[in-house]
């Protein structure tokens, strides 16, 4: 018993100190890239972009509306918990400037460092707790979890936590109709704060359904759960069908099929001269038709040019594959607000080495499986199916960031087995 309680202690010991790491490693990171610059001018639009033109729309009386700031009217550009965030924070701390932007990465920080405490859990339980801290401790000196906890005013950090939450939470399952309805809660928290994992429900209702077990009870338990996702979101699509029209989530795919597929089209974002937010014609007639509407019409321009250029279409998705991977080399990479060359810029290497190795050693990991069947098709399902709607749209590194917590874990796996001795027996998986 003595002996027990001692194990929790370190245990609860080492947690702390992982914790601890990765948390001022962020903090630092935030001083040490200039994170607080942009705030400081105060303009909302260029600190936060759509999110903080929200947030501000909100402490302005004017609802839920305008992501760009130019008075376009009630809005479900994005779902509204992170918006919400950085109202309160903006709120708190006096509107957009260096102590709300400080907030705001404190917060990231507190998440990401959560993070890695998820993955010490989801390691132990899908493979073992030697992968487990290993990968937790990976992603707290993770360069693109540092960067993008420090620099990004998106909810790519949130959500990487959440969808690593419903993750383990997945790990946990026990085959009851409760845990179908815990799990569906946790997928429509997820989905809540962005719908962009929405295609890895079809696999999250295989999971559930793996074990052998009555018809009956397999069919209970898919619709627990697709109920428990649907409750959690639900009323914010209802919101959107009274003030907009449409039963959705986010009624902006289309417009995100626009931008990525046309004759300029590159296999990333373009919004500078296809978006409203940029574009004059475009704001004009998004401000004619409403947001659902101006989503249609754009869905109809990707679709026209898409069936009018298959082949073009087929290479622009084979490059949106190649960049969701492998990243753009800092070689080819033009991207740089600064003026300064990504290939001069060692962060941008150690960006893109650490993009590129930890896609590759996740397929790694799966190619040579030496695990459990279903959970080799269950992550290998889950790469592939997290990246699908980009594929179709466009590609920017962040997008891949939710589903990192996964790879990084599949890496460290993939670096444990290789680093073992053939004489020397397999960890079991737990």
């Amino acid at each position: 018993m003595n002996s027990t309680a001692g194990e929790r202690r370190a245990s609860g010991a080492q947690l702390a100190a992982l914790f601890a790491v990765a948390f001022v490693l962020r903090v630092a990171a935030v001083y040490a890239l200039g994170a607080l610059r942009i705030a400081e001018r105060g303009d909302p639009w260029a600190w936060g972009h759509e999110p903080a033109c929200l947030a501000q729309a909100l402490l302005d009386g004017r609802g839920y509306a305008d992501p760009w700031g130019k008075g376009t009217g009630a809005s479900s550009w994005l779902t509204p918990p992170y918006p919400l965030l950085l109202a309160g924070l903006m709120r708190a701390f006096g509107g957009v400037n260096a102590a709300s932007a400080l907030a705001l990465h404190v917060v990231h920080a507190l998440f990401s460092a959560a993070t890695c405490v998820l993955l010490v859990d989801l390691g132990r339980r899908w493979f073992s707790s030697r992968v487990g801290w290993l990968a937790a401790w990976a992603w707290a000196l993770y360069p693109i979890a540092i960067s993008n906890s420090a620099q990004l005013v998106w909810d790519t950090t949130l959500v990487a936590f959440a969808l690593t939450g419903f993750l383990a939470v997945l790990a946990r399952d026990d085959g009851s109709p409760r845990w179908a309805i815990v799990s569906g809660v946790s997928f429509g928290v997820v989905l809540f704060l962005n719908p962009a994992p929405m295609s890895l429900a079809p696999l999250a209702a295989l999971w559930l359904v793996r074990r052998p077990s009555p018809l009956r009870a397999r069919v209970q338990r898919v619709g627990l759960f697709a109920f428990a996702s649907f409750a959690t979101i639900a009323p914010w699509m209802a919101r959107n069908q009274a003030v907009l029209g449409a039963f959705t989530l986010r009624p902006n795919l289309g417009v995100e099929l626009r931008i990525g597929n046309h004759a300029e089209a590159t296999g990333r974002p373009v919004a500078f001269r296809y978006h409203p937010s940029h574009i004059a014609s475009e704001l004009a007639l998004y401000r004619q038709l409403g947001e659902v509407e101006y989503s249609r019409e754009n869905r109809g321009r990707a679709l026209d040019w898409m069936a009018a250029h298959p082949l073009d279409f087929a290479v622009l998705t084979a490059k949106r594959v190649a960049l969701f991977w492998i990243g753009e080399s800092p070689l080819t990479d033009p991207r740089r607000s600064d003026g300064l060359s990504p290939r001069g810029d060692p962060s941008s290497w150690i960006k893109f080495a650490s993009y590129l190795a930890t896609g590759a050693l996740a397929w790694l990991a799966l190619v040579r499986w030496r695990g459990p069947n279903d959970l080799r098709w269950f992550c290998a399902a889950a790469l592939v199916l997290f990246g699908a709607p980009y594929y179709l749209t466009h590609v920017s590194e962040r997008y891949r960031f939710p589903i990192d917590p996964l790879i990084v874990l599949l890496a460290t796996s993939a670096l444990v087995r290789e680093s073992r001795s053939p004489q020397a027996p397999s960890e079991p998986s737990a």
